[in-house]
């Protein structure tokens, strides 16, 4: 009886992995040096969004960030650090799980505009604070508020170093030390 137990269990096991793939997304949070938010307006009528995005294959969550920043919102960043990392497992129909990864992250030129032109990545970028946020019009969803405004309360950073690809090893202890004077400097 355990070993047929054992055998089940393991055939449980085994066809949920199956069953379950997983799509990866990044999402990044861009702050400017005046304290405002640079937002993406989607196409089809889908509304304001974080820049953001899924994984081609083989690539990166930070990559993944910085180049859907850049295709969405016209704007080059450099990623600061993690916000949030979530993992959903979907149940109807066939199976899968959504994990969304959250990047802080600042322009790399601090006189960024955004993008102007529509293409098929986005209409526009607007650089926007918290409270016009409000007025923007149709929101995506509810995230660029919470973590505007997460933000704008001195929400901790944490550091890019907990978030590594698999076979990396322990992190570099001066990168550490370098994100948490960034954090240190950033919460007071």
């Amino acid at each position: 009886y355990q070993r047929r137990v054992r055998g089940s269990a393991i055939q449980i096991l085994n066809m949920e992995r199956d069953l379950c793939p997983t799509c990866s997304f990044s999402l990044v949070i861009v702050r400017n040096k005046e304290g405002k938010y640079l937002l993406i307006n989607e196409t089809d009528n889908r509304g304001w969004w974080l820049p953001g995005g899924g994984l081609l294959s083989g690539e990166s969550f930070q990559a993944a960030a910085i180049r859907e920043t850049l295709e969405e919102g016209g704007v080059e960043v450099e990623l600061k650090g993690i916000l949030q990392v979530e993992r959903k497992v979907f149940t109807h129909g066939k199976p899968f799980a959504r994990m969304r990864v959250f990047f802080y992250a600042e322009p790399k030129d601090p006189n960024a505009k955004g993008k102007t032109v529509a293409d098929s990545e986005s209409i526009e970028s607007r650089w926007v604070t918290t409270e016009e946020l409000k007025s923007i019009g149709k929101l995506r969803g509810k995230e660029p508020s919470e973590w505007f405004t997460y933000l704008d309360n001195g929400g901790i950073i944490y550091p890019l170093s907990l978030f590594v690809m698999e076979g990396v090893g322990a992190p570099n202890l001066e990168e550490i030390q370098k994100q948490k004077k960034f954090i240190q400097g950033y919460l007071q």
